[in-house]
């Protein structure tokens, strides 16, 4: 690899009237934020680095170095496979499939570059030709982006092979790292916003609250170089541009909330259903999925709705879209996100299916923004505003046996458990924070051996530590996968467990270890669902391991029937 660079006296290059800073550098801050695991030593060494920056490379870098080439609220994409890149790098050096197999060790990018660096590229430098720099890095993906239509992949594969032509293997790590959206030096965006707020020397709350208002962390970026804290602070709510949803923090059961917080609340049905944000100004309508992707096309019954019932010429709602059937029993969760991007024949496909918009928050009302406002006071003005019918049915109170006997009710009619919410609690975009709390319906706990691993990254990249998990099949005697998880451990458990699997390997290729299936693990989940992915049929939602069940061997897992007649037993309450 290329000697360090010291990015606090790095040289910029010059074309023509504009500097420009090379895509090295950025290579050199992932490479020492990867190699930390010091929370404010990342913080630091980015803020350093994008105040450094031109104003108009900073909104670049900082997506770049989330490891995404656009904004949340941009909805376009590269649209390049890992099959597209191969095809790429195949015409950048002598490599096969197999040699990029034995090259990978968990990381993508690094197998990349260590080809890169034992082979021989085939270019052919001119004596004009310039370095990679930020810029004509985000212009080559504008590019790729926007090639459409007949040849299109054609030009995407030519796009991206002139760039790896022209890169480093440093850079060729990041530069496939961040087409394949496979960052993995541990910098989250929430780590990202932080390194904003000290490069910036503004306050963290401030960039997050601005970040979630205009989905665009590289803007944020941008602003806070040249505005500091003034320029954030006119970011507000605005219409027909999605805002990151408030988020609710999952709580074990009904009397830990009472005992970690005594008070009252506003209980709500926990849907399981797709969260939806809502923009109306007059006739227009547009709806924002959870990650702000514009799906209202999708959704032409929602839209009719949101026109005919609404009594605002502005507003911004939230609320989420169950699919039911004709009695109003709800279908799995996988039934409404069928819906989602899907624009054709929605009438035959779904003629049995119907959508219901269920509201419980809203963000604005005419030019009033709400998001400071009480809960209580935004649910006040919802009912105003809506036909209570549309909204989620709920109860306040600060009694257990009540509560006990609402939670209850929400598993009869197939919704997936409750949402305490505190009366005073303002709307906080993007935040898990402590004013909402989700209390779910868990099916009961499943033992399942462990037949695989994954390397981890970031924080976990030296332990195994997503799990695939499977049932036994009666019949054949085999495993069959029927999901995956790397929720349930500790840090000293990961360790542990990362010995015992590789003392268990038979196999591995790429960044997968298959262990011989002695290990049973007692999981727990929210869903059962039937899956095309795996063999067995079966997939698992929301999969989190409780614990080793060392006293039990892989012959007393659960079969694959006994999973089926669980799942077969869900739908006591949910649509079929």
């Amino acid at each position: 690899m290329s000697q360090n660079i010291d990015v606090t006296n790095y040289v910029i290059g010059d074309c023509g009237a504009t500097k420009m800073t090379e895509f090295v550098y950025l290579a050199d801050v992932l490479d020492k934020v990867s190699r930390t695991r010091k929370r404010t030593e990342k913080i630091n060494l980015v803020g350093k680095f994008l105040r450094r920056l031109q104003s108009e490379e900073v909104s670049i870098a900082a997506l770049f170095l989330s490891g995404k080439v656009f904004a949340e609220s941009d909805q376009r994409t590269l649209n390049i496979s890992w099959r597209g890149l191969l095809n790429a790098l195949k015409s950048v050096v002598d490599i096969n499939d197999k040699a990029l197999s034995q090259a990978y060790e968990g990381d993508t990018g690094e197998a990349v570059a260590k080809i890169l660096t034992t082979s021989k590229k085939s270019r052919q430098s001119t004596l004009f030709s310039e370095p990679l720099s930020l810029a004509s890095v985000s212009q080559t993906f504008d590019k790729i982006a926007n090639a459409q239509g007949r040849g299109s992949l054609k030009e995407k594969q030519s796009l991206l092979t002139s760039l790896l032509m022209e890169a480093s293997p440093r850079e060729a790590r990041y530069l496939t790292a961040i087409v394949l959206e496979d960052m993995r030096t541990g910098l989250s965006e929430g780590l990202l916003a932080d390194a904003i707020s000290v490069g910036f020397d503004i306050d963290a709350a401030l960039v997050r609250r601005a970040w979630s208002f205009n989905g665009n962390l590289g803007e944020v970026a941008r602003l806070a170089s040249v505005g500091g804290a003034k320029a954030l602070q006119v970011i507000s709510v605005q219409l027909m541009r999605g805002i990151k949803p408030m988020l609710a923090s999952p709580v074990q059961d009904i009397e830990t909330l009472f005992e970690n917080q005594p008070k009252e609340y506003s209980f709500e049905l926990k849907l399981d259903g797709a969260r939806v944000q809502i923009h109306k100004e007059r006739n227009e309508v547009r709806i924002f999925s959870r990650r702000l992707s514009d799906v209202t096309e999708s959704l032409p019954e929602i839209v009719s709705v949101v026109r005919k019932k609404t009594k605002a010429n502005k507003i911004i709602l939230d609320g989420e879209v169950l699919a039911v059937d004709s009695e109003g029993k709800p279908f799995p969760f996988q039934a409404v996100m069928k819906r989602f991007g899907r624009t054709r024949d929605i009438e035959e496909a779904f003629k049995d299916t119907r959508l219901l918009l269920v509201l419980f928050d809203v963000i604005l009302i005419e030019d009033v923004q709400l998001v400071d406002r009480p809960y209580f006071e935004r649910r006040n003005k919802l009912e105003e505003i809506m036909p209570i019918e549309m909204l989620v049915e709920r109860i306040v109170t600060n009694d257990v046996a009540t509560v006990q006997t609402f939670f209850k009710k929400s598993k009869k009619l197939g919704h997936e458990g409750l949402v305490a919410k505190e009366l005073d609690s303002p709307y906080t975009p993007g935040i898990r924070g402590k004013y909402w709390f989700k209390i779910k319906h868990t099916l009961d706990t499943l033992d399942l051996v462990i037949v695989a691993a994954e390397w981890g990254h970031g924080r976990r990249k030296d332990w195994l530590s997503d799990y695939h998990l499977a049932v036994r099949d009666d019949e054949s005697g085999e495993f069959l996968v029927v999901g995956k998880t790397y929720k349930g451990f500790t840090d000293k458990e990961f360790q542990e467990i990362t010995q015992k699997l590789l003392e268990l390997k038979v196999e591995s290729h790429r960044h997968i270890v298959e262990v011989k299936p002695e290990i049973v693990v007692e999981v727990i989940a929210s869903e059962i669902q039937e899956s095309p992915t795996y063999v067995s049929g079966m997939a698992l939602r929301f999969a989190r391991i409780n614990r080793i069940r060392e006293d039990k061997g892989p012959i007393d897992a659960m079969t694959l029937d006994e999973l089926k007649q669980l799942y077969e037993k869900q739908f006591r309450f949910k649509a079929r």
